[in-house]
């Protein structure tokens, strides 16, 4: 099999390392030069050989690789055949097998990309389901907030309720022990009047003024009355504290969102339900 060389296209001698782009032609750098000093193509512009191109080629010899070692499973010029190579089990290039390969390649590329543009439809899709969750989550905890807001002025309004009442039961006890308190104090104040009367009577009276004072006096002691009000039973207030040996509220207080039910489903669970 001949052997290649990666010669320039201008001189065909030298190895061609730039490519023009204007003209698409591989130059050697010394006809690259010459190619720059000419007025039509002094503006064009090069790019080095491309790095796959490269990788074809032996810099050592500056020969192609047209050989494959099976043996040490790198590829290969001829000129490394007589001396690194030299027992081992090289072959030609395949271009059957490039050719299938490309094929294979290029098919599975379509696939691959018609498997693509169907995906990228779903986008349109996803998008659609998070402004449709975005708007059904913003529901959700609106109704939250109202059923808080709910909740919290029922909750005003009992403990508001609860306090009245208990003001209520609070003042009927004060002004029954008010009441016992004032009687007594008017007896006592009844009694205490009787008493500096009868004083009187016996340090100034003597003789029939005194008989005479102290009959005028036991009428009003007469119409004295002793009975004293049994003391009322005040009692206490009686609170039931059903939650004394709980530490807190949370889950009583969730009972009450119980019937607000929110949770993620997927679509097929949603259209069943």
């Amino acid at each position: 099999m001949a052997q290649a060389v990666v010669k320039c296209e201008i001189c065909n001698q030298a190895t061609g390392r730039n490519v023009c782009i204007e003209c698409e032609h591989l130059f050697c750098n010394n006809c690259k030069l010459m190619h720059l000093r000419m007025n039509i193509s002094q503006n064009h512009t090069f790019k080095d050989v491309d790095e796959e191109f490269k990788s074809t080629v032996n810099r050592k010899h500056d020969m192609v690789f047209l050989l494959f070692c099976e043996t040490c499973g790198c590829i290969a010029s001829k000129t490394c055949t007589t001396r690194k190579h030299n027992w081992c089990n090289l072959e030609g290039v395949n271009f059957a097998r490039i050719s299938e390969l490309q094929v294979e390649v290029s098919e599975q590329l379509e696939s691959y990309s018609k498997e693509m543009q169907i995906k990228k439809r779903s986008i349109s899709m996803v998008e659609s389901q998070v402004q449709r969750l975005e708007r059904d989550c913003q529901k959700v905890r609106e109704e939250i907030y109202s059923r808080g807001e709910m909740l919290k002025s029922t909750v005003d309004e009992i403990v508001s309720s609860l306090t009245r009442h208990n003001l209520r039961k609070e003042k009927k006890q004060q002004d029954k022990a008010k009441a016992y308190i004032d009687k007594l104090g008017k007896l006592d104040e009844n009694l205490n009047n009787l008493k500096r009367q009868y004083r009187r009577i016996h340090d100034k009276r003597i003789g029939v003024g005194l008989q005479n004072s102290l009959q005028n006096l036991k009428r009003f002691v007469d119409m004295y009355d002793p009975a004293i009000p049994f003391m009322p039973s005040l009692g206490k207030i009686a609170y039931a504290d059903h939650y004394k040996y709980k530490t807190n509220y949370s889950e009583e207080i969730k009972n009450l969102f119980d019937n607000l039910y929110f949770d993620i489903v997927s679509e097929s669970d949603s259209d069943t339900k």
